[in-house]
């Protein structure tokens, strides 16, 4: 009796810690990676970790300053990605520009700071998936 009640507790763990490993997401890896794509004309800014178990959007704010250039770009694992639409927003929730362009995504955004101010990054992805990876934000002048 007292080796099945052994038994099961340890079937137990064995299944809780396998579900764990298994829903992790090591955005670190992809922080790097993604990182070095940046060229040696930007200047890497910051990093946003995005973790596969957020459900829905994923927002991030930062201050932007007027007459620069930026660059946004998400990479999963250290690829970048083309499936996840990301919409950038002013402090008044005004849509500045976004990586969805007709029917196609692109891999990054680009855009001019036109007034200092808080903006949002908004990563959307699709109800079924989800992110794991990071979005990397960079500048130049």
């Amino acid at each position: 009796m007292f080796k099945d009640q052994i038994t099961i507790v340890l079937m137990c763990l064995c299944v809780a810690f396998s579900v764990n490993v298994v829903a992790q997401c090591n955005s670190e890896a992809s922080d790097v990676r993604c990182v070095e794509k940046i060229t040696a004309s930007n200047t890497f800014v910051k990093s946003y970790k995005l973790d596969g178990a957020r459900t829905g959007d994923v927002e991030f704010s930062s201050v932007l300053v007027k007459d620069t250039q930026y660059y946004l770009n998400l990479c999963e694992e250290g690829l970048v990605s083309d499936h996840v639409v990301i919409n950038v927003y002013d402090r008044e929730r005004k849509l500045v520009t976004s990586n969805k362009n007709d029917q196609s995504i692109l891999p990054e955004i680009s855009f001019r700071c036109n007034q200092t101010g808080i903006y949002y990054f908004v990563f959307k992805k699709s109800p079924a998936s989800t992110i794991c990876g990071i979005g990397a934000l960079s500048f130049s002048r």
